[in-house]
């Protein structure tokens, strides 16, 4: 599994995809229901070159102040950032500490993906509210949790939210804070 995992990163690294001009200028709001409204193919995935039934996965948290964040992460390579409030990364996937648990946040997904309901309408999440979204051939899929179940390990998707975390520490570091 390591050589697959190992592979698979390296074609992530790759393929990354950086932020365009026009995207640059849309909103954090914007950009996220650009990525709900996203084919594999847009991104150049199949099932040859991403094996996996989910090629992307969004987690987001709501903050007790009306605000959310959310982390973006596709087979693409792309791995953002986005707080409701404005501001985030946007292409930190070129950096390497940030790809290798970008690609297992990713790729250990189609361990919890089943977990999920089918949505169509893509809400931000409340406060102390966890939301993982799972972008599939079939559709995004929608899962809901407190944050405090899956930070105690009382959640099924727990170890997915642990994985999502090292992300956004290494996204930190990237950014220098």
């Amino acid at each position: 599994m390591n050589k697959l995992l190992a592979g698979i990163l390296s074609v992530l690294g790759l393929a990354s995809i950086q932020a365009q001009a026009d995207e640059t200028q849309a909103t954090p709001k914007e950009l996220r229901e650009m990525v709900f409204s996203l084919k594999a193919s847009d991104i150049g995935i199949n099932r040859e070159n991403f094996p996996f039934p989910v090629w992307g996965v969004v987690m987001e948290s709501g903050f007790d102040d009306s605000g959310y964040f959310t982390l973006v992460v596709l087979a693409d390579g792309t791995v953002s950032f986005y707080l409701s409030n404005g501001g985030g990364i946007i292409g930190a996937g070129t950096h390497k500490n940030v790809r290798k648990p970008a690609g297992k946040f990713l790729i250990d997904s189609k361990d919890f993906y089943s977990k999920a309901k089918p949505v169509s309408a893509h809400s931000s999440p409340n406060a102390n509210q966890m939301s993982f979204y799972f972008l599939t051939d079939d559709g995004v899929l929608k899962y809901n949790a407190q944050e405090i179940e899956l930070d105690e390990d009382r959640d099924q998707l727990s170890p997915l939210f642990h994985i999502g975390h090292v992300v956004i520490t290494e996204l930190r570091k990237v950014q220098g804070g």
